[in-house]
């Protein structure tokens, strides 16, 4: 009997669990709001100040999130390494990100040891920025009451304000694109912007050229035989990264989807590519088309990216994003809505597809200038 009733015991502990940690994170999440207000002015906060401390001044970015997330604290990251070449810039989050986007990262920035975070509680940074996702994590609301002289972050848009922080971009439900809000905070942090850089009122990252790296830019991932010639006008370069699709709806009907595509633009230039992950859709490409998927390290898929010159499709997976840092336009398949803070227009090209409707792909054929056709049934 006990045997029968474990799991059941098991998955009620859980969700007690669950629902106990949750309510403890935002009472102190409300403790924390009783707090005075930090300042969000003084001479720490006037940027002339800032590069005369040079080394001595330490700055923190927090991350939350995935891969998509990650693409959009790319140009945050850039203009704080811009602004304040001499400062120390420390990433808490996302280490193995940044270890495959090594190529992307300013080359002064470090990452946070494991436990790094508390230790700033005896030596306050500087300055602490937090990413839109990082409106989640409580921890991240303590950190920036208790390790830093002055923050900047999130709050939800029922919230006046959040406790701890000297400043916070509300995130309202008109909100469009988190790559334009976590720039947003930087403005009210009075991060300065380098002429050509992003703001949020322009939050394409760096300029889709092929030409030498960035001094700004590690060098790590990077040699002379990466650099890329303008190549593909008047190609596709599809992406399959399945953007959930795949885990959502099973490998059947994700494979009926792609192949749909794929069949569809039988005659036309394509170059398909694939990311980790996608070997099992890649194997259902080879055999039900002529097509085989290419697989490109990180680094090197930016470089192809910044490169082409044709079209570049995808899903709303992390080559969309990659695409919005690099400020070239791409088409994006969404499924059944735009998601809420991933909106890349009008950069991109957004269609909408209805699992409804068995994915009618009538809005891509527009975007790519194709006929409406049936596609060649696989046999």
């Amino acid at each position: 009997m006990t045997q029968t009733y474990a799991p059941f015991r098991t998955g009620a502990l859980n969700s007690f669990g669950m629902k106990a940690s949750q309510m403890l994170r935002w009472r102190m999440r409300g403790l924390l709001r009783i707090l005075p207000k930090r300042a969000s002015t003084g001479a720490d906060s006037d940027p002339g100040s800032v590069a005369a401390a040079g080394a001595a001044y330490r700055i923190a970015y927090l991350f939350a999130g995935t891969y998509g997330d990650f693409v959009q604290i790319l140009a945050p990251l850039r203009r704080l390494a811009v602004a304040f070449p001499q400062a120390q810039l420390i990433l808490h989050g996302g280490d193995r990100y940044a270890r495959e986007f090594a190529s992307e990262m300013p080359a002064g920035l470090r990452i946070a040891e494991p436990g790094e975070i508390w230790s700033w509680a005896w030596a306050p940074l500087d300055l602490l920025v937090t990413n839109c996702v990082g409106v989640y994590r409580v921890r991240f609301d303590f950190a920036a009451r208790f390790c830093a002289r002055r923050s900047f972050g999130f709050r939800h848009a029922h919230e006046t304000r959040r406790g701890g922080y000297a400043g916070t971009v509300p995130l309202l439900p008109e909100v469009r694109s988190f790559a334009e809000e976590n720039l947003k905070v930087l403005d009210i942090a009075g991060v300065p912007a380098a002429a050509g850089q992003a703001t949020h009122a322009s939050s394409a990252g760096l300029p889709a050229t092929a030409g030498a790296p960035d001094p700004l830019v590690n060098p790590i991932g990077w040699s002379s035989t990466d650099l890329v010639a303008p190549w593909g006008k008047d190609k596709i370069l599809f992406h399959i990264g399945s953007a959930g699709l795949k885990k959502d709806f099973g490998l059947k009907a994700y494979t009926r989807l792609v192949l749909g595509i794929l069949n569809h633009l039988e005659g036309r230039p394509v170059e398909v590519v694939m990311g980790p992950g996608d070997e099992d859709i890649a194997l259902e490409v080879r055999t039900g088309t002529g097509f085989v998927p290419q697989m490109y390290p990180l680094p090197r898929l930016i470089r192809i990216l910044r490169a082409f010159e044709g079209t570049v499709l995808c899903f709303n997976s992390f080559p969309a994003h990659i695409c919005h840092y690099l400020g070239r336009s791409a088409i994006v398949m969404h499924r059944e809505a735009v998601p809420y803070g991933y909106d890349c227009a009008p950069l991109h090209r957004q269609v909408v597809l209805s699992s409804g409707s068995d994915w009618d792909l009538g809005g891509v054929w527009d975007a790519l200038g194709e006929p409406a056709r049936s596609p060649r049934r696989r046999q």
